[in-house]
């Protein structure tokens, strides 16, 4: 499934890079670009935040109703949501589906930049990885089966006189060009960060905790603005801080290369929140959905007046 999602993502991301001759630029261009197709279902999704602040007072009023009886809350609610035409399930299963499947289409791109982004036939990089002597061990928590490209960038310096051997002059100069951009701040993106070593990796894991946990710390305070009584749910607070602590701790297991994505996607994300939550306040939408109803009611009752005065002809 991944190699399979990879290839259009590695079509994309291979333009960038030969516009561009930089793979951070290009794997920003890329992030950007999935953002901006998911931008409808972002909107959707902060839309139908800002209809569920008008509900929750009703939703309350329910509960205090029926105390007790939780099958009769979960219908009456159900019935609520039925007639003011709003869909719980559309609050973030299907973004959150869409961005599942792109992660797993650009982890596959990040982990083949020689074959998706150079191009190079899987046989020359299979001559690759066996003149470098790579082993591909497979197992259920092995990685060498998925990243045997990134341990050829790895290993290129070391092997790069001797490569005249089964490589042309120029695939061996865009060999060496994309392991010269493959690092952020200095920082060899084919490398995987060691939680028990110390060392500069470890600046990809936290810059990736932080981006995310500034999301989070977002969205809770607007919560607490939105629903307080929510917001009182201590799991709300969990959730707020475990997010980012996963975040720290995935990108110690996957190549540096994955986490800059993540870090660029956490900084996209955070300003399409504060921008989606700014233009799409639960305010602004419902004072329009408000005003919608009220063209609706008129539109019908000017319906029901001429069809009244057509019966009188």
């Amino acid at each position: 499934m991944r190699d399979f999602l990879a290839v259009p993502f590695g079509w994309v991301l291979s333009a960038f890079y030969g516009l561009t001759d930089n793979y951070i630029l290009s794997i920003l261009l890329l992030t950007v670009l999935v953002r901006l197709f998911l931008l409808p279902a972002s909107i959707s999704q902060q839309k139908n935040s800002a209809k569920q602040v008008r509900l929750n007072t009703k939703v309350n009023k329910i509960k205090q109703k029926y105390a007790g009886n939780q099958q009769k809350i979960q219908e009456e609610t159900q019935a609520l949501y039925q007639r003011e035409g709003f869909g719980a399930a559309n609050m973030g299963c299907m973004p959150l589906a869409i961005q599942m499947i792109v992660m797993i289409g650009l982890y596959g791109v990040i982990y083949t930049p020689i074959t998706k982004v150079l191009n190079f036939s899987t046989a020359t990089v299979e001559k690759l990885k066996d003149f470098m002597g790579i082993v591909v061990e497979t197992g259920k928590n092995n990685n060498t089966s998925r990243m045997y490209e990134l341990n050829i960038l790895n290993k290129f310096s070391e092997f790069k006189d001797s490569l005249g051997e089964i490589l042309s002059e120029s695939e061996i100069a865009e060999l060496a060009n994309l392991k010269e951009n493959f690092t952020f701040l200095g920082i060899d993106l084919t490398q995987t960060p060691n939680p028990k070593e110390f060392n500069a990796l470890w600046l990809i894991p936290i810059l990736a905790g932080l981006s995310a946990l500034a999301s989070s710390i977002y969205m809770y305070i607007r919560q607490r603005k939105q629903n307080p009584e929510m917001a009182k749910n201590p799991t709300m607070g969990c959730m707020t801080f475990m997010s980012p602590a996963m975040s720290l701790w995935f990108t110690f297991m996957f190549p540096a290369g994955v986490g800059v994505y993540w870090i660029i996607s956490n900084i996209i994300s955070f300003v399409q929140q504060v921008v989606l939550t700014n233009l799409y306040s639960p305010k602004k939408v419902i004072a329009q959905q408000m005003v919608d109803e009220t063209v609706t009611r008129r539109s019908r009752e000017n319906n029901v007046k001429r069809r009244v005065e057509i019966e009188k002809k």
